[in-house]
Parts: structure tokens; C-alpha cells; sequence
């Protein structure tokens, strides 16, 4: 996989680590490719994963704490402490499970198979590791889902960032307050009541850890349903550079 280097004004004045001294290792990528049917024909999923590993992980012990995040993320596994190979095993058991396949192949529902489709990618920005999972899945009901997940770590030591990490916790309210403004003006509202008018859940806006940085920007994102109704889609709110210096203690 091709890691896309980028200009970092916006980090270097952001991140802590970015004036460390210690040598990092960059990590090189490659696709762990699964396709696989769990279950029957009748009634199963087709699971379709693109694991975007770090071949050198071995290399330091910040990528290999990187690469074991990584992993129990796009696996969705607790704790993973071996390789991804296993812990693609364990997801496929996971999946089998929660699918509880009937004894009987009259049976299975109409909507089967199911579809589960799981890919990532990974990009180098000065010292950080940005990492996005995509998701996407059918498993019956009115429609399937789709998600986007991102991590942004720092490569001197494994460290996954936060927003406190670059905001200060004493400034997390106040960014609360200008997502929620963006939002208004994104959607043409004045208040939460409109925004619930067009299926927003007002109550749950806020400083999301989902989150991706630019060179001059930093994105905080929302999947369907964790701030509103599945027919708004996904919410991005930016902040510019300008704007985030402006919000930092």
C-alpha cells in the first residue's frame, strides 16, 4: 500500500510529539486479504476483509503496539496479543455466533446470505500514523450500514491521540459548543428543536475520538445513528487551522 506523506503545518503546531527527538520508524504497509462464506449458501455471510497491516511492526516497539490496536480494532477483538491471521479466525467465530445458524435450512431468513465488508488504509503525517477502518454490512432489516473510524497515533511511542491531546481537556466544552454551531449552519437550523425537526439527536452532539487531521484541518466525524437518523447519512464538522488555534489554550 502507498503511504501518502503530507505537508504538517497544523500538527506540528498541535501535537506534543512532534518536537521529539527520538528517530521513528516509518511503517510499511500491505493488505491481509480474507474472503470467506461463514456459514451455508442458505443461510451465512460472505466476510470480506482488507487488513491494511504494518509489515515492519517488528521494527520498533511503537508500531508493534500500533499494529496490535489496529488489529483489535478492525477485528473488533478484546485485547488481541497475536497476529492478524488469529485474530481473523476469532472474528469469523465471533460472526458465527451472532449469526446462531438454524438446524434446519428451511429455516434461514430471506435476506441470507448477509455481507460484511471490512477495509483500511494507512497514512504518515510527520510523526503520526492516521489509520482509517471503513465498514459496511447487510445482515436483513430495512438497509445495511456503513461506518468510517479513524485513529491518528503518534509513532515515537504507539500513542494513540485523543482530543484532550490536542485540545486540553478545559477547551473539550467550548469545541462541544462550536461542533454544535457548525452543525446549525451546515443544516440551516437556529436551535435544537429545529435540528430535531430534520432528525437529529441534539442530545447527543459533542466532541466525538473520531476524528481525522489534514495538513491544514481537522475533521470530527459521524456515522449514521450516533447523532441523528439514518436518512442524514454521516456528519463531518471541520475545523481550519486558523480555527483551532483559536480554540487551544
Amino acid at each position: 500500500m502507498k503511504i501518502t506523506r503530507l505537508a504538517v503545518p497544523l500538527l506540528a503546531a498541535m501535537m506534543l510529539n512532534a518536537c521529539n527527538s527520538r528517530t521513528v520508524v516509518e511503517p510499511q504497509f500491505e493488505i491481509a486479504a480474507l474472503d470467506t462464506l461463514v456459514g451455508t449458501p442458505d443461510w451465512g455471510c460472505r466476510v470480506d476483509y482488507r487488513f491494511a497491516t504494518i509489515r515492519n511492526a517488528a521494527k520498533s516497539p511503537a508500531l508493534g503496539a500500533i499494529e496490535q490496536a489496529n488489529i483489535g480494532y478492525f477485528y473488533q477483538i478484546e485485547e488481541p496479543d497475536g497476529p492478524a491471521a488469529e485474530a481473523a479466525e476469532e472474528s469469523l467465530r465471533q460472526i458465527a455466533d451472532e449469526l446462531r445458524l438454524p438446524e434446519k435450512p428451511e429455516q434461514a431468513p430471506a435476506w441470507s446470505p448477509g455481507e460484511i465488508s471490512v477495509e483500511s488504509e494507512g497514512s504518515v503525517a510527520d510523526t503520526l500514523l492516521n489509520y482509517a477502518i471503513y465498514r459496511s454490512s447487510y445482515l436483513g432489516g430495512a438497509h445495511g450500514m456503513y461506518t468510517a473510524e479513524y485513529h491518528t497515533y503518534s509513532l515515537v511511542d504507539g500513542y494513540e491521540l485523543r482530543a484532550a491531546d490536542l485540545f486540553g481537556e478545559e477547551r473539550l466544552g467550548p469545541l462541544a459548543t462550536q461542533i454544535r454551531r457548525k452543525i446549525y449552519t451546515a443544516y440551516d437550523a437556529t436551535s435544537d428543536e429545529e435540528l430535531v425537526e430534520q432528525g437529529f439527536f441534539p442530545e447527543y452532539i459533542g466532541v466525538t475520538e473520531n476524528f481525522r487531521i489534514t495538513p491544514d484541518s481537522i475533521f470530527f466525524y459521524f456515522n449514521p445513528y450516533e447523532i441523528g437518523c439514518y436518512a442524514l447519512g454521516p456528519v463531518e464538522v471541520s475545523f481550519s487551522q486558523q480555527e483551532i488555534e483559536a480554540l487551544r489554550p
